[in-house]
């Protein structure tokens, strides 16, 4: 009976090998494709082109794993996947879980550092530069987008703004539930937020190791950080 559990358990697990295989042999040179380090799970292919580079030290089976479930208040709807000709670059481990969607412009870059993951219902599109540092954590819901997608004008049709800038996030960032990054973030290391925070601004010259929090963010405390060896809520 356990033995047929857990054949149930894996069944979609096993319906979505197919897709797995063609978007590491689509994607990777057959040298890392034939490793299978990318893993997807219920995966939605709206556009597959582009490219995606896998830019590690060492290149490992299901070293990046994209759609899988990791928070049980989420549907388990795995991952959506659209590039339209843009790059995406892994640079080590990767973890994206249920619920999510990624989605590349033609002109869209996204540089996944070392050792990231989001827990959930990500929505993240690029259709200039996302670039995330190693150790960098999100939380449920967090939205990320690199354009505004629309342009302002003004009263004589002058453009008003910009449309595009890129996003920098920094390394050991933590990044919590239903935050929002706009275009022209960027981040200083060891860097966390109040849930629900909007980013928009350049805090890269910030300190390290601080809270912002609060409507404009502002430091709300000093000399923190997120040891993810000791995350124990007790």
């Amino acid at each position: 009976m356990n033995i047929l559990k857990k054949i149930w358990k894996q069944r979609s697990i096993v319906r979505s090998l197919p897709y797995t295989v063609y978007f590491n042999f689509y994607y990777l040179p057959f040298k890392q494709a034939i490793k299978l380090p990318i893993f997807l799970y219920k995966p939605e292919l709206l556009k597959v082109e582009g490219k995606v580079k896998l830019d590690a030290a060492e290149v490992k089976t299901g070293m990046i794993r994209l759609g899988f479930r990791t928070v049980s208040l989420y549907p388990n709807s795995g991952i959506r996947w659209e590039n339209h000709g843009g790059t995406v670059v892994f640079r080590g481990k990767c973890i994206v879980g249920n619920d999510s969607a990624i989605s590349i412009g033609v002109n869209g870059n996204v540089d996944f550092g070392n050792n990231f993951l989001v827990s959930a219902n990500l929505k993240l599109t690029s259709y200039c530069s996302v670039t995330f540092g190693d150790n960098v954590r999100l939380a449920w819901e967090v939205i990320i987008m690199d354009t505004s997608f629309h342009k302002l004008k003004d009263l004589e049709g002058k453009l008003k703004g910009k449309t595009l800038d890129p996003i920098i996030i920094g390394n050991n960032n933590w990044i919590p539930t239903r935050c929002i990054v706009m275009k022209g973030t960027k981040t200083p290391d060891f860097c966390i937020f109040g849930a629900g925070s909007y980013l928009n601004k350049d805090y890269s010259n910030y300190p390290s190791h601080i809270l912002l929090a609060g409507s404009p963010l502002e430091i709300k405390a000093e000399g923190i950080w997120r040891d993810r060896t000791d995350d124990s809520i007790f």
